[in-house]
């Protein structure tokens, strides 16, 4: 088939593992023999490309109509340009006529829709009105939340405020009028939260984990007499890290070191907060391959996240190299390790829990060889083609799917 996939962002542009995973994924599909044609934001005008080959795929890198790119998320200080700027990702016309302009070029015979915010939810009457069958891969809640994540205020929203609910409605109205559509995310605990908000039982639905394949370590993790805890990841509020260093500190006494790796809105504050710690280490944003080596050279994965992780492409990195985990029972988190077999799980935000279960991992060092032995044998669960083989299934049943009953 020619496949279109839809991403916001792409890499060589990275912020989150959401772009990794519609790349891992295009990729593998390419090597299936289809043919792939990406559609993208661009960063600024000068980066935009029209259908350029970049590792065998046709790439639209476009410049959209915004107050500032995707890429500023965050980071922009002017608040009365983020609802301009959802506005203009809901309901702005060149939105649409921007991706029809990709269509009549690509005549994509399928199109795999992975980040949409930076693009335009509207976009979906393009397809709608082609009759093109789409895979629509939810690797947040920003089919349910403006904000992407139903996260506020350092809690998990139990329902939607006026200006989600609006926003879920104008996405419904969307993909309504795609004919044939499949929604489909690596967590199971993500698919039946936007479940509950969009009454998605009409459509072919899936959990199928992300099908990526990362680099191998270039290092090999020697024996310590010091238990060397890490995270990787984004340094935000929502992840729990200044909670994971306030456990880590409640034991202080014992042998453990503690790294985290990664770059975010917190990491200032975290350093001048902690940065003085003899035991924690700040990396900063480091290259992929630094954060695999990382990983493979330390002895447990700590995910402390508040908010519901979808399936954090950390932890299969981790459990696929022996890398056990101590993660936040939340999310999809709990769908990735098994409790005292791979890992532990603990309450999230609970900072007693916490510092008991990273002491439990330093005191008794035969559970945690035993859970480095359980997560190498779970490795082929995460391998690539098995993985892939479920995406294309899936796909095969949104192409024959006959669309939502009329109501």
């Amino acid at each position: 088939m020619r496949i279109l996939v839809v991403s916001a962002m792409f890499p060589p542009n990275v912020l989150g593992g959401a772009e990794i995973s519609a790349f891992n994924l295009s990729s593998w599909l390419q090597k299936q023999g289809h043919e792939i044609g990406v559609l993208t934001a661009a960063k600024s005008p000068s980066e935009e490309k029209f259908g350029e080959i970049v590792d065998g795929m046709k790439i639209w890198s476009i410049y959209m109509p915004r107050p500032y790119p995707i890429f500023a998320q965050g980071a922009v200080e002017q608040k009365y340009l983020k609802p301009i700027w959802h506005l203009q990702d809901h309901l702005d016309p060149r939105n649409r006529s921007t991706v029809a302009k990709v269509l009549e070029e690509f005549r994509p015979d399928f199109c795999n829709v992975h980040y949409l915010t930076g693009i335009g939810h509207n976009v979906l009457s393009e397809l709608g009105k082609r009759d093109i069958p789409v895979m629509y891969v939810m690797p947040d809640l920003a089919l349910s939340c403006v904000r992407l994540t139903m996260f506020r205020d350092g809690k998990t929203c139990e329902r939607q405020c006026s200006p989600c609910k609006a926003s879920a409605a104008f996405k419904r109205s969307d993909f309504r009028s795609v004919r044939r559509i499949g929604f489909c995310a690596p967590s199971r605990a993500n698919l039946e939260r936007n479940a509950r908000f969009q009454a998605l039982d009409a459509y072919p639905t899936a959990h199928i984990l992300n099908a990526n394949k990362y680099p191998a370590p270039s290092v090999t993790r020697t024996a310590s007499a010091t238990v060397r805890f890490i995270y990787v990841g984004r340094l935000h509020a929502a992840k729990g890290v200044d909670m994971l260093i306030q456990a880590a500190d409640m034991i202080h006494d014992l042998d453990y070191s503690l790294t985290i790796v990664g770059g975010g809105a917190e990491e200032e504050t975290l350093r001048q907060k902690y940065g003085h710690r003899p035991r924690i280490e700040f990396t900063g944003h480091v290259p992929l391959q630094e954060a695999i080596n990382r990983i493979a050279g330390s002895d447990v994965l700590c995910i402390p996240s508040i908010w519901l992780e979808n399936s954090p492409g950390v932890v299969i990195q981790a459990l696929g190299m022996g890398v056990p985990v101590i993660g936040s029972e939340v999310g999809g988190i709990p769908e990735l390790v098994q409790h005292d077999e791979t890992g532990l799980l603990v309450a999230p935000g609970d900072i007693a829990a916490w510092s008991s279960a990273l002491k439990l991992l330093v005191v008794d060092r035969e559970r945690l060889n035993k859970f480095q032995r359980n997560a190498t044998s779970r490795a082929n669960e995460f391998d690539q083609d098995f993985i892939g083989k479920r995406y294309a299934a899936f796909m095969d049943r949104i192409v024959n799917f006959g669309g939502r009953p009329a109501q």
